[in-house]
């Protein structure tokens, strides 16, 4: 592809160029642009003239992006935020005067590990803000992040595999360990840590985690590798109740760490090491690349991965 005469080509195409990309409907873009649509298809005609490339093809629900736009639009975006930047003056940011809603997708599991650690910071830095947070799968919140709709997302380690448009940022490693009510007979105390055979590990009755109320989890996976199995005697969809459950009876769980740690006094628990191998994973702030810079985006991110 040639490189574009810029005495010829109109800037303001690279916002078209922008909208149909987060909205994947000439109709919607041209919305967005408050355009008519006959303007945005015609726009989108001189785009493709001066690409040489269709950039968007038809498509049931609207248009999909050749892989041409999909190559480019990490560039037009990080463009248009420079634009963007250098057209809106302002002095240094200050989050006290910030009045806006952060809108942020996350897991309950990133709700409680990341959020509610910083939430009393972030509230008296920017007593002005709000912070909305909202659950979101990794497909509808990349979607989300194109069209604005979300300033970032925090997610596992699903979200390191995607596209260049995005930004990632490591907030921490999460592992997993096992928990048990305080002074259950099975736990094993090794220096400052608390362990369990294997063989109790494998006898005792599990709670499993299982939002869909699987059977199995990735513990079963490792037990079979080890040519084990265990009994679980009760499943729940949700992670925070499984603390309590855990801490009332002889069951033992298989948890985030930090979760754990978090709900260790209130739901009266010992945590010991595991016997098996789990992975780990990371949890991560997502942006969109384009959006990196922008005073609030990044500072809602530092806020996130400080501490």
């Amino acid at each position: 592809m040639k490189p574009l005469d810029l005495t010829r080509f109109d800037l303001n195409l690279l916002v078209v160029l922008e909208a149909l990309w987060a909205e994947r409907h000439v109709g919607r873009a041209a919305e967005r642009l408050h355009l008519s649509q006959s303007a945005t298809s015609h726009a989108l005609s001189r785009l493709r003239a001066a690409f040489s490339d269709q950039l968007f093809i038809r498509h049931p629900r609207g248009i999909e992006p050749t892989p041409l736009a999909i190559e480019l639009m990490p560039r037009v975006a990080a463009a248009l935020e420079s634009v963007r930047l250098v057209a809106t003056p302002r002095g240094k940011f200050d989050p006290a005067r910030l009045q806006a809603t952060l809108s942020v997708a996350a897991t309950d599991h990133a709700i409680l590990t990341v959020v509610a650690p910083v939430l009393a910071r972030i509230q008296a830095a920017a007593p002005g803000a709000v912070l909305k947070l909202r659950p979101a799968d990794i497909e509808s919140a990349l979607r989300m992040l194109d069209t604005g709709d979300l300033d970032i997302v925090l997610g596992s380690g699903s979200f390191a595999q995607i596209p260049q448009r995005f930004d990632c940022q490591l907030v921490h490693q999460e592992r997993f360990v096992g928990i048990a009510r305080n002074g259950h007979p099975a736990l094993v105390k090794r220096g400052r840590k608390l362990y369990m055979e294997l063989d109790d590990f494998a006898r005792l009755p599990h709670i499993l985690v299982s939002p869909r109320g699987d059977p199995r989890g990735a513990v079963d996976d490792a037990l079979e590798a080890l040519g084990r199995t265990r009994k679980v005697s009760a499943t729940c969809p949700s992670f925070l109740a499984v603390p309590f459950m855990v801490g009332a009876s002889e069951s033992i769980a298989v948890i985030a760490e930090r979760v754990a740690l978090r709900m260790r006094d209130t739901a009266q628990l010992s945590l010991f090491e595991l016997p098996l191998a789990l992975p780990g994973w990371e949890v991560l702030v997502v942006r969109a690349r384009g959006r990196a810079n922008e005073p609030a985006v990044r500072w809602i991110t530092d806020m996130m991965i400080a501490d």
